[in-house]
This record gives C-alpha cells, sequence and structure tokens, in this order.
C-alpha cells in the first residue's frame, strides 16, 4: 500500500515541482483606553491579527508556476469579531504568475489601497487612515487582477476588474502605476465603481526613505455620482534608531463614512525585540463633525501592544 500511495506523488513530481505551503500569521493585541465623546473605556484590542497560508507550484520546462494565498483574520481578544465569528475572510486568491506578470483572482486589496504602500505608519490601530482619512481601502470579493513585471525594474502596472454578478449593476475597476527607484516610491491609482457604484476615486502616494527616515504622503480625491467632491490628505514620518522607532503621522478629510470635517493626528513608539517581535505604544485624537446630525464629536485613544509575528 505504501509504494502504491508513493506512485501519485512521484508523478505530481514530474509535472512540476511544489513548494510546501507556508503557514503564516501575526497576533496584534493592545490594551486600549478609548475616551470617545462623553464615554470613557479600558479595551483589550485584536488589531486585524491574522493567520494564514500560501505557496506555489512550479510548471516544469517553463518559467510559469502556480500560487496561492489564503488569509483569515483571527480575533485574539475575545474570539468574535465586529460580525461575530471567530474566522473573517481578509487577502484569499490563486493566480498564475510567470515573465509575463500575474494574474490572479479572488478576494484581496485593490491596485488603490496597496498604493498605500507603508506610508500608514499606524495601520490596523486607531490612527489607520480608514477611519478618519479614507473610505476607498477595499477588500472586495469576485476580483480578478493583472499585475506587470517591474517595467525596467521600476515601473509597475496594476489592473483589477470587480464583478458585481448583478445584471443591472456595473462592475468596478481599480488600477495603479507605481514606481521605485532610489529609496523613492510613487503611485498614482484610480478606482470607479469600487465602493459604491457611483463613485470615482483617484489617490496620489509618495514615500521617500533615507538613512534613518522615512516619510509619506498621501493625496486622494473621490467625486459621488458626479455630484460633490471630497478631499483628503495625510502625512507621515518615522525615526528608526537602534531597536527603537519614533512615529507621527497626521491628516484631514472632507467627508468620511458618517462624518464631516475630519481631522486626526496619532504619535507612537516602537521597540524591537527581534525582526519578528515588537512591543508598541500609541496615542491618536480625532476631530469630527456628524454627517447626519451636524454635532461635533472627537476621541482620543491611548495604547500599549505587542506584535508576534511567525
Amino acid at each position: 500500500m505504501k509504494k502504491l500511495a508513493f506512485i501519485p506523488v512521484a508523478m505530481m513530481a514530474a509535472a512540476g515541482a511544489y513548494a510546501e505551503p507556508k503557514l503564516y500569521g501575526k497576533a496584534n493585541v493592545s490594551l486600549q483606553n478609548a475616551d470617545e465623546n462623553d464615554s470613557s473605556v479600558v479595551e483589550l484590542k485584536s488589531n486585524a491579527s491574522r493567520l494564514g497560508v500560501k505557496g506555489d507550484h512550479a510548471i516544469e520546462d517553463t518559467n510559469l508556476k502556480g500560487v496561492y494565498q489564503m488569509e483569515f483574520e483571527v480575533a485574539v481578544d475575545d474570539g468574535q469579531n465586529s460580525n461575530g465569528e471567530t474566522f473573517s475572510q481578509r487577502n484569499i486568491f490563486v493566480g498564475l504568475q510567470g515573465g509575463f506578470g500575474l494574474a490572479k483572482a479572488g478576494k484581496f486589496d485593490t491596485p488603490l489601497k496597496v498604493a498605500q504602500k507603508k506610508i500608514d505608519l499606524f495601520n490596523d490601530l486607531e490612527g489607520d487612515i480608514k477611519h478618519m482619512i479614507t473610505r476607498n481601502d477595499n477588500r472586495p470579493s469576485n476580483i480578478v487582477q493583472y499585475s506587470s513585471p517591474k517595467l525596467g525594474d521600476v515601473v509597475g502596472l496594476n489592473a483589477a476588474v470587480i464583478a458585481s454578478e448583478e445584471e443591472d449593476v456595473d462592475n468596478g475597476f481599480s488600477g495603479s502605476v507605481t514606481a521605485e527607484f532610489s529609496g523613492v516610491y510613487l503611485a498614482a491609482a484610480y478606482d470607479t465603481g469600487v465602493e459604491s457604484e457611483e463613485t470615482d476615486v483617484a489617490r496620489l502616494v509618495a514615500q521617500w526613505n533615507f538613512a534613518a527616515f522615512q516619510l509619506g504622503a498621501l493625496y486622494e480625491m473621490m467625486e459621488v455620482d458626479g455630484g460633490d467632491s471630497n478631499n483628503s490628505w495625510m502625512l507621515s514620518a518615522q525615526y528608526k534608531i537602534n531597536n527603537w522607532a519614533l512615529k507621527a503621522q497626521g491628516g484631514a478629510a472632507d467627508v468620511v463614512k458618517d462624518y464631516d470635517d475630519t481631522t486626526t493626528y496619532s504619535l507612537g513608539v516602537d521597540y524591537k525585540f527581534s525582526k519578528k517581535l515588537k512591543t508598541f505604544a500609541y496615542y491618536t485624537s480625532n476631530d469630527f463633525t456628524g454627517a447626519d446630525d451636524g454635532i461635533e464629536g472627537d476621541a482620543s485613544y491611548f495604547g500599549l501592544g505587542t506584535e508576534l509575528k511567525f
């Protein structure tokens, strides 16, 4: 029986080189004091902790390989996310990669979202740009994307179509052009019909790494149904010294979700014990006006946390 079981494995090896799947994840938890208008609570937050598996399968005698990724968010704090689920889908896809580039399909971040690179220094925390700066960091289902190889080792092109799967609803589109050279990263991205069928979004991003510094900037313009134009911007800066990283970030937007005239800033410090383990502290302050009632509001958050990658 053992010899018979080995035959299919040998036949698969002849067809191509199969890489063992890589199990990976991140546990990110912070203890946070949240002051929101007139309420104040202490809470434990699971900041997009995740568990995933990814890998590839090289096709023999070609430069092609199949690639896949299946990643799920895990609620480390109380076992349930905002939807009452233990696991929720993050980036999940299957694709084909080769000299032509990469084609993939599934559920994953749009090119416009990915264009931000690493300028959001408080990603997954209260200072994340998705809270007060933009509502266009989307991870849609039913998305098919093509990414070119780096042209001249500098320029990358990405184009994605999001199938609406409804006859009377238009498909969405997201695309970006990126360039990286000498510590500089630049990106221009465009969405139409992604956040909603009536929205068009343009985003410009710049990131500059030099010595121990990183500077980042984002500007976004959103038009809804050919009418009102909503603009937003953010700036970020980071300085690394030995195992420490000092971070600052701030920005403003006309309209985000249920808020008008939002402003936000965050300060933070990280300490890395190793490449995979760090502790961190942060402070975030948000000010906004309620879109429906016009009432001004504010919120502030102070937290201490730990992140472990594996």
